[in-house]
């Protein structure tokens, strides 16, 4: 009886150990394998700061953030601008790998609950996003995006609209990672 006993224990806790095993956290993997959102991996960290006096209206500085999605899988980030009234929390977005379109995307949000989206196009040090938006006019414009990594720690942003076959510059922006942040 005893050995039925200890052989049914014995069962249970082997039987046991694969489920318990599955609760166990995946320790992640610290080399992160290259994906098409690898591209990108060096703005993740510190907060990104630009002046944006030059943007009228008050605004003082524009701050971007970037994070990794909690699986590692697209990159999300949110921008505030610092304004003479307050901080001012306007977009929050992803940027992703669009396995449908096999391409490099964005995906954000206005704080009015405006919607943009379109593809990223990556050259070297460049990248770039077309998008239906509007411009500072309020106007309906096909919109373009040009971000140019100066350093790991500093790119370009220029905002261009599209008029007839040439893009006119809008604005321009350097911003600076600020690692603490």
């Amino acid at each position: 009886m005893r050995t039925k006993t200890a052989a049914l224990i014995l069962a249970v806790c082997l039987l046991a150990l694969p489920a318990a095993a599955q609760q166990q956290p995946a320790t992640p993997s610290k080399a992160q394998p290259q994906t098409p959102i690898s591209q990108l991996a060096w703005l993740v960290g510190g907060a990104w700061t630009a002046d944006a006096s030059s943007l009228g209206q008050g605004k003082m500085r524009i701050e971007t953030r970037y994070t990794w999605s909690d699986n590692s899988s697209f990159i999300r980030f949110n921008t505030h601008f610092i304004t003479d009234r307050g901080e001012l929390k306007n977009y929050d977005g992803n940027l992703y790998w669009d396995p449908a379109k096999k391409a490099l995307a964005i995906w954000y949000m206005s704080a009015s609950n405006a919607i943009t989206e379109g593809p990223i196009a990556i050259d070297g040090d460049l990248w770039q996003v077309t998008f239906e938006g509007e411009d500072f006019e309020n106007k309906s414009a096909t919109l373009r995006v040009d971000v140019l990594r100066k350093t790991n720690n500093q790119y370009r942003w220029t905002l261009t609209e599209k008029q007839g076959d040439a893009w006119k510059q809008l604005a321009t922006l350097v911003y600076d990672r600020n690692p603490a942040s």
